[in-house]
């Protein structure tokens, strides 16, 4: 099971929330925390930047980037002081760090000492520089080599988890981490398999072979399997009809060309889902 949690902190009410859920997800798993406040090099060297130099002249703008620069670490440190105290008010071990730099790629470097990495589906900066899902979630999701989970805008208790399940190497592996985690929270797991292209037939047997390796582990399980074509809204629909606090899926399926693109699946998943999405490789 997971020890070693990380999490995004950047002020804004989406990672308020996801801070919330590592906070939750540490306290239950018995896990150390860290948050990480990245002080975004974008503000520094883009756009933002650029138009104020046309405000205020080149030569004020030299002297007030310093100062700017000293504005953004302000905010990180009562950022990281609010970060610890909730730590240390939950009674978890946590750690709050700064970081300087572009915050997928600092996350990304980061992430080697964790299991596990939390962010919300969207920044502090979002509407500012555009972001849709949020360019830092996407960029870690896609190119991250450990379990992420990507939050909504509230929290809720994980009380019932949702697996999506293909019969694929990373549905496995995602179907291993949501039996654990099911265990360790003694949440009810619903395994869910979508028949694509007329193939119930397989479908079904996939979803046979998965109730098996749960009642190996004795995990509270059940299955469901879904005769949706649209498998990327079957999954957000049974998720709500079944009452759902966390999805859990592999990041890619069957298809090469789904993998190039993270898949689109667990991309339409991500961006639209109201409540956590966990994405196993």
């Amino acid at each position: 099971m997971m020890k070693s949690i990380l999490v995004c902190t950047d002020g804004s009410r989406h990672g308020d929330t996801a801070c919330e859920y590592a906070v939750y997800l540490a306290q239950r798993l018995k896990a150390h925390l860290t948050g990480v406040h990245v002080l975004d090099s974008r503000m520094l060297e883009g756009p933002l930047m650029a138009d104020i130099s046309g405000w205020i002249g080149a030569q004020p703008y030299s002297s007030q980037l310093q100062q700017f620069r000293e504005m953004l670490e302000q905010k990180g440190n009562v950022i990281i002081e609010a970060f610890n105290d909730r730590c240390a008010k939950a009674g978890i071990k946590g750690e709050g760090v700064i970081r300087m730099g572009h915050p997928s790629r600092v996350l990304i470097d980061e992430e080697v000492r964790t299991e596990l990495v939390i962010l919300g589906q969207r920044g502090s900066h979002a509407d500012l520089v555009g972001e849709a899902l949020g360019s830092t979630a996407e960029r870690v999701v896609r190119h991250s080599i450990k379990p992420c989970m990507v939050t909504p805008p509230t929290f809720r208790e994980i009380n019932k988890i949702m697996v999506a399940y293909d019969g694929s190497g990373h549905a496995s592996q995602a179907l291993h981490e949501a039996i654990e985690l099911a265990q360790a929270l003694s949440a009810e797991l619903i395994i869910l398999t979508v028949a694509e292209e007329d193939d119930v037939e397989r479908v079904n047997e996939i979803s046979r072979e998965a109730m098996k390796l749960a009642e190996a582990h004795e995990c509270r399980a059940v299955n469901l399997v879904s005769e949706d074509r649209h498998s990327s809204q079957s999954v957000l629909d049974n998720a709500k009809e079944q009452g759902c606090d966390l999805i859990v899926m592999g990041a890619y399926g069957h298809s090469r060309i789904r993998e190039m693109i993270l898949g689109s699946t667990t991309t339409y998943v991500i961006t639209h889902s109201d409540v956590p999405v966990m994405l196993v490789r």
